[in-house]
């Protein structure tokens, strides 16, 4: 399948209709108390600016899940999906652009695409946040990664009338249960300029749903961006850890392979959020959660999920977009 369109037009009328609910219902104070008053008026982004934290990526997140699955790269659940992502940043007042690409995996040749939205920032510096739309055959991708996707389409209506410290690009990858095909495209078809301005790459990746908050790095990745955002969560008072010291691995190294792998590759600095349990035994460090792992599963869909871990997801996403708000608002502190 190559067509990059939907059919008769309806999916766009559902995800307008989508976001104006999240906008709405978030600012109505239907997810909690609002930090500021809601705005009446003025761009869809500068409404999100003004509700509960998490509240919008929520709604998108629980929207996105039921309506768009299965989302498997190359196929109409995924162009669907696509779609969803490029209409919503384009509702916040982005001007999306869509890198396609042909990759090779396992089962054969796959057509795919990402979608990129840019925030300009105080210099060309860039940091990029991203979050991959495709989901596994099972269950619904709740936690895997609806609620990546809307962290992130909720973290890009909130800082788009702010000011940042270094360019944001907010990247939608496709395809990466095929093989991470999207972020090594990405990934590989940056120039050196590019490379060279880009200074650190942050994943959001299964980011609700599993028992902790937790921020990892690769091995042998430089650590600084993940220890900025440890710094920072304990300053804001968000629970967020890291894996433990695991079978010839250090603390704070991620076992799971993500669309942080790539940048890391490429020795750019990454920080990969998920919420996860860890365990240590005699085979290593492995990511799992109670009673099984949620990704990959028939019980990651909203309502298992929410019947399940009460509250969980709603309280996850407020905590990561608080938190993604101050990263992307302010001066990090690189180290080597």
């Amino acid at each position: 399948m190559t067509a990059l369109r939907t059919r008769g037009g309806m999916l766009a009328v559902a995800v307008a209709a989508a976001l104006v609910l999240a906008v709405g219902l978030a600012a109505a104070g239907a997810f909690g108390a609002c930090d500021k008053a809601a705005k009446k008026g003025g761009r869809p982004s500068a409404a999100v600016s003004s509700t509960a934290y998490g509240a919008v990526g929520y709604v998108l997140a629980r929207t996105f899940a039921t309506t768009l699955h299965p989302r498997a790269a190359d196929t109409w659940g995924e162009i669907g999906a696509r779609e969803f992502v490029f209409n919503a940043f384009q509702q916040y007042g982005y001007f999306p652009r869509t890198q396609e690409f042909i990759a090779s995996s396992p089962r054969g040749r796959v057509h795919s695409a990402n979608i990129i939205a840019v925030k300009q920032g105080e210099s060309a510096k860039q940091l990029i946040v991203g979050a991959h739309y495709d989901s596994a055959p099972l269950g619904e991708g709740y936690s895997d990664n609806a609620t990546g996707t809307g962290l992130l389409l909720e973290a890009a209506a909130r800082i788009k009338s702010q000011d940042t410290p270094y360019t944001i690009v907010f990247v939608a990858f496709g395809a990466e249960e095929k093989g991470l095909l999207g972020s090594h495209f990405y990934a590989r078809t940056m120039n050196e300029l590019e490379r060279r301005a880009t200074i650190g790459m942050i994943d959001l990746d299964a980011v609700a749903g599993g028992a902790a908050l937790t921020v990892t790095s690769r091995f042998g990745d430089p650590t600084w961006l993940r220890d900025d955002a440890l710094t920072a969560a304990r300053s804001l008072g968000i629970p967020l850890g890291t894996s433990p010291t695991g079978k010839g691995r250090p603390a704070g190294v991620s076992m799971a392979s993500s669309d942080d792998d790539p940048f890391a590759l490429e020795d750019i600095a990454t920080a990969a959020f998920t919420a996860t349990d860890w365990r240590v035994d005699d085979t290593g460090l492995t990511a799992t959660g109670e009673g099984g792992r949620l990704w990959h599963s028939r019980k990651d869909t909203v309502a298992f999920v929410d019947r399940a871990y009460p509250g969980r997801v709603r309280q996850q996403l407020a905590d990561l977009s608080r938190l993604l708000e101050t990263l992307l608002t302010s001066k990090l502190e690189k180290r080597p």
